[in-house]
C-alpha cells in the first residue's frame, strides 16, 4: 500500500499493468498450456468491429457444426 488506508490510482494502475503482463505471459490459467502464435496462423485477423466480427464467426461456427 502506498496510502495509509489503501492504494493510490497511479498504484493500482501499476498493479494491474504487471498483472496482466504476467497473464499475458503465463497464458490465461496455470491449467492452459502457453498456444504457441502458429496455432492461430490460419485464423482470420480481426482488425475492425472486434465485438460484431467475432459474434459473427462464433455463430457461422455453431452453425457449421450443428
Amino acid at each position: 500500500m502506498d496510502l495509509e488506508f489503501g492504494y493510490s490510482p497511479e498504484r493500482m494502475l501499476s498493479i494491474l499493468r504487471d498483472r496482466c503482463q504476467y497473464l499475458i505471459e503465463r497464458g490465461s490459467t496455470l491449467n492452459n498450456p502457453h498456444i504457441p502464435a502458429s496455432y492461430f496462423k490460419n485464423w482470420e485477423r480481426i482488425t475492425t468491429n472486434h465485438a460484431q466480427r467475432l459474434r459473427e464467426l462464433v455463430i457461422e461456427n455453431i452453425q457449421d457444426n450443428t
